[in-house]
């Protein structure tokens, strides 16, 4: 009782944000659980948090100031920052628009269906966002099941939402694993190794899905115009963090390298439209950056003491110090579910729990890497399930479909909470989780 006391602004915060989504959702809104921002839902949970600490003003304001001000919050709104630039200067310069239009020149028709889905994985692990890849792609697969018979609308947009995580999954550059890293304190490296290891999994069983699930015959369709000199941004990007550069410097160098291209590539860009490029990345993610620093502040309030005191008693009364046990990763996994489901955003639901999860993982000595990893496949594989989450619901409205029709078909994140458990049940060892 008294750690759920203790945890009582953030359960206001999640009752509030859950019970506005449902009520916009019952008044037939749409996109309902995007109209109260999460933002603003968090100031009660600040109040109370607050009004509940027995300190002096003074030591509440510090406190407050201290949890907005700590070094894996202030890394992690840095990251939005710079992530949030990119994806807008390589729109501005036309890199999406090509990087998609390339992918669909080189797609046999009888393919179309896993070729939807690779466009959308490739295109979502480039910008890191689902929902910015669930946006581009939607529309093409719409479009191409107007060509295609026996590619049915729900079957097309499963595609797009599976391919969509798969890259928000892995991303370099995606909100959920930037949370997903500062949040335990995680090499991006050895992170992306592990999931790796699950993805590739999950990605061909969720192709051999698409192979077998539909028989397509399809009418001629061409492909757009494209430049590969376009592409170069996230080519730059990858190649980069994959030679071990660090991640705030890999954002900084493709973000210039994407001015660059634009600049010299293009007679219509110039140099104040790299600017605002990257102005406008800036405001499009302030929403998730202020809600970062308000649950710093509200972890503040609520102390350090108590998230040790939660990660203790699990540890102790439920795992009872079996450090052997696959249990804590389950634990772990369960948290990121629970949220996930309850705040329809997977990205809020890391930073909520995630130093539990991290308190666990020390106490259970599981390495920070393979714990963010945990949280962000099954934050990222039941969010592709629910149907209020946003990309569901774009994906539905682009289609003109219900959300219930593409959920049995979105096969990638079926497979990657499917592969994640066996994973965690026969894979992972001990070896494997302290190193």
């Amino acid at each position: 009782m008294n750690i759920l006391w203790a945890f009582a602004p953030i359960l206001l915060f999640v009752f509030i944000f859950v019970g506005s989504g449902v009520y916009f959702s019952l008044m037939d809104y749409a996109e309902a659980f995007t109209i109260l921002p999460p933002a603003i839902a968090i100031i009660p949970s600040i109040i109370l948090a607050w009004v509940r600490n027995r300190k002096p003003t003074e030591e509440k304001t510090t406190d407050f100031l201290s949890g907005i001000g700590e070094k894996d919050i202030i890394y992690m709104c840095v990251l939005f920052l710079l992530s949030g630039a990119f994806g807008e200067v390589t729109k501005s310069i036309g890199a999406i628009d090509s990087l998609v239009n390339f992918i669909i020149s080189f797609v046999p028709g009888k393919f179309l269906l896993i070729g939807i889905f690779l466009i959308s994985a490739f295109l979502s692990t480039a910008i890191g966002s689902a929902l910015g890849t669930v946006a581009a792609v939607g529309p093409v697969a719409a479009n191409f099941c107007l060509h295609a018979s026996g590619l049915s609308m729900p079957v097309a947009m499963g595609a797009v939402i599976g391919g969509a995580f798969f890259g928000d999954n892995l991303s370099l550059v995606s909100d959920t694993t930037i949370v997903a890293i500062s949040s335990q304190g995680a090499n991006v490296k050895k992170k992306f190794s592990i999931n790796l290891k699950i993805a590739s999994v999950a990605i061909i069983i969720a192709i051999i899905a698409m192979w077998f699930s539909v028989t397509i015959t399809v009418d001629q369709i061409h492909g757009r115009d494209f430049s590969l000199i376009l592409i170069l941004p996230y080519v730059a990007l990858l190649v980069l963090a994959f030679n071990g550069v660090n991640v705030l410097v890999c954002l900084m160098l493709s973000i210039l390298f994407s001015g660059v291209i634009g600049l010299c590539y293009r007679s219509d860009y110039s140099l104040l439209t790299f600017c605002n490029g990257m102005n406008a990345g800036f405001l499009k993610v302030y929403g998730v950056l202020l809600l970062g620093l308000m649950v710093g502040g509200l972890s503040g309030l609520i102390g350090n003491d108590a998230v040790k005191e939660t990660a203790n008693v699990i540890s102790k009364r439920i795992l009872r110090g079996k450090t052997e046990s696959k249990l804590p990763q389950f634990i772990i996994g369960g948290l990121a579910i629970m949220f996930t489901f309850l705040l329809s955003n997977n990205v809020i639901a890391i930073i909520c729990c995630g130093k539990i999860a991290k308190g666990i993982a020390k106490n259970n000595e599981i390495s920070p890497h393979y714990s963010a990893t945990i949280l962000e496949v099954f934050a990222c594989g039941v969010k592709g399930l629910l149907p209020h989450g946003t990309q569901v619901l774009l994906a539905a409205s682009l289609a003109g479909i219900s959300p219930i029709s593409i959920l049995p078909r979105v096969y990638y994140c079926h497979a990657l909470i499917v592969v994640s458990v066996l994973f965690i049940l026969v894979v992972s060892k001990r070896s494997s989780i302290v190193n």
